[in-house]
C-alpha cells in the first residue's frame, strides 16, 4: 500500500500542487461577487449592465473551482484565459463599488500570484488597484479614502502573498515527489534482492546440481565407451545445463547489482575491467550521479562495459578515461582512449550492417532515455565517445 501511495505521488500532475488553494480563491471570489450583487439589488444601484457583467465574471472562478484537477494545467497556461480574467475583474470593480470589492480584487490577485509568478501578477495587481481607486474615488470621503487607499496596497502586497503561497506549494510538492521517488526506488532494490535470494535458494541451487549431474553423465559415458551419438546428446546436455547455469549466475549479480549505490557500482566495474585487461581506467564520477534512477544507473554501466570492450579489441590503447557529469535535467558520459582510433565511424543506420552490434546497443540505449551519441578521434589520437541522455526514459512502457 505504501508503495502504491508514493508511486501516485510521483505520477501526480504538477498544477496539483496548488489546487487546494486555487479552489479557496476562486470560492471567496464567488462568494464576494453574491454579496456585492445583493447589496448593490438591495440599495437599488445595480441595473441589468452590471448583472451582465456579473454573470461574465462567474465562469472566471466557477471552472477553477469545479474542473482543476482535471483542467488546472490548461488554465494556468492559458495567456488568453488570463488576460479574460483580469478584464472582468476591472469590469466587475467599475461595476459594483464599495468596500467587499476589495476582497475580490485582493483573492484575484493573490490567485495570479499563484498561477503566474510575482512579476506578472505585481502588474495586474497595480492595474486594480488604480481601477478599485478609481472605482470608489467619486463616494470617497476622509475616512473612505484612507480605507480605500490601505485596501489598494493590500490588493498590491497581495500579489506577493500569492506568488510567495505558489511557490512554496511547489517547492513542497517537489520535496514530496523526491521522497516518494525515493520510496519507490528502495521498494524496487528490495524486491530486487528478494527475487536473487529467492532464485539462489531455487532454481540456481538445482541448476548447478544438474551441471554436475550432466558433466557426470557425459564423462561415464565416453569412460564406457558409448556410441557416438549417445555421447553427443549428453554433450549438448551438459553444454545446456552450464549455460542456463551461468546465465542465471549473471541474472543474480544483475539482481544483485540493482541493490548497490550506482558510483560504488560503476566503480567496480571500471576496477574488474582494469584487474582482466590490464589497461588502466581513469574515472571521474560528479557526486549527483549518486542519486540517479537505478534504471539509468544500470544502461551507463551496460554502456561503459561496452564501450570498453571495444577498447580492448580494437583500440589497442594504453589508458581509458571515463567521466560521468550530471547536470540539471540530463546526464553525460564521456569515454576516452589513446588507442588507434577509427578510420571512419559508421552512421548509425550502418552500424548493423557493418557488424558493430554493440555501438549500435549503445545508441539503442541512448535513444530510450532521449539521448544521442556522439564519436569522433580525442585530442591527441584514440577515440572519444560522447553520450548524452535525459534523467527520465522516453515512454514508461519502453523500460
Amino acid at each position: 500500500m505504501a508503495s502504491s501511495d508514493a508511486t501516485a505521488v510521483v505520477d501526480r500532475p504538477a498544477h496539483l500542487a496548488i489546487g487546494r488553494v486555487t479552489r479557496l480563491l476562486s470560492e471567496v471570489r464567488l462568494a464576494t461577487l453574491a454579496l456585492a450583487l445583493v447589496a448593490a439589488l438591495v440599495a437599488g444601484t445595480a441595473d441589468g449592465a452590471d448583472l451582465w457583467v456579473v454573470l461574465l465574471a462567474v465562469p472566471f472562478s466557477v471552472f477553477p473551482a469545479l474542473s482543476w484537477d482535471a483542467r488546472g494545467a490548461l488554465l494556468s497556461r492559458s495567456g488568453i484565459l488570463l488576460a479574460c480574467d483580469l478584464v472582468t475583474t476591472v469590469l466587475v470593480l467599475l461595476a459594483l463599488s464599495g468596500e467587499i470589492m476589495t476582497v475580490y480584487a485582493a483573492a484575484t490577485v493573490a490567485l495570479l500570484g499563484v498561477l503566474v509568478g510575482a512579476r506578472l501578477a505585481l502588474v495586474m495587481a497595480l492595474a486594480i488597484a488604480m481601477v478599485l481607486v478609481y472605482a470608489n474615488a467619486l463616494d470617497a470621503t476622509g475616512t473612505t479614502w484612507l480605507v480605500v487607499a490601505v485596501g489598494s496596497l493590500g490588493v498590491i502586497a497581495m500579489a506577493g502573498a500569492g506568488s510567495a503561497l505558489g511557490s512554496w506549494l511547489r517547492a513542497q510538492d517537489v520535496a514530496a515527489r523526491e521522497a516518494a521517488l525515493a520510496q519507490v526506488r528502495r521498494a524496487a532494490t528490495l524486491e530486487r534482492v528478494r527475487i536473487a535470494r529467492d532464485l539462489h535458494d531455487t532454481a540456481a541451487g538445482d541448476l548447478a546440481g544438474a551441471t554436475m549431474l550432466s558433466g557426470t553423465l557425459l564423462a561415464r559415458l565416453e569412460r564406457e565407451g558409448a556410441d557416438e551419438r549417445t555421447i553427443a546428446l549428453a554433450r549438448q546436455l551438459d553444454e545446456a545445463c552450464r549455460a542456463a547455469h551461468l546465465d542465471t549466475r549473471t541474472a543474480l549479480g544483475e539482481l544483485r547489482r540493482a541493490g548497490a549505490m550506482p558510483v560504488d557500482d560503476l566503480v567496480d566495474a571500471c576496477r574488474r575491467w582494469t584487474r582482466d585487461v590490464g589497461t588502466p581506467v581513469e574515472l571521474d564520477v560528479d557526486p549527483a550521479y549518486a542519486e540517479v534512477d537505478v534504471e539509468l544507473a544500470g544502461d551507463v554501466r551496460a554502456m561503459v562495459l561496452e564501450l570498453l570492450e571495444n577498447v580492448r579489441r580494437h583500440a589497442g590503447a594504453n589508458r581509458v578515461e571515463v567521466e560521468v557529469r550530471v547536470s540539471c535535467g540530463g546526464l553525460t558520459l564521456t569515454v576516452t582512449d589513446d588507442g588507434r582510433g577509427m578510420d571512419q565511424v559508421p552512421p548509425a543506420p550502418d552500424l548493423v550492417a557493418d557488424g558493430h552490434y554493440g555501438l549500435q546497443g549503445i545508441d539503442e540505449r541512448a535513444a530510450a532515455w532521449r539521448g544521442s551519441v556522439e564519436r569522433g578521434p580525442a585530442p591527441g589520437g584514440g577515440l572519444r565517445t560522447r553520450v548524452t541522455l535525459a534523467l527520465t526514459p522516453e515512454t514508461v512502457e519502453a523500460r
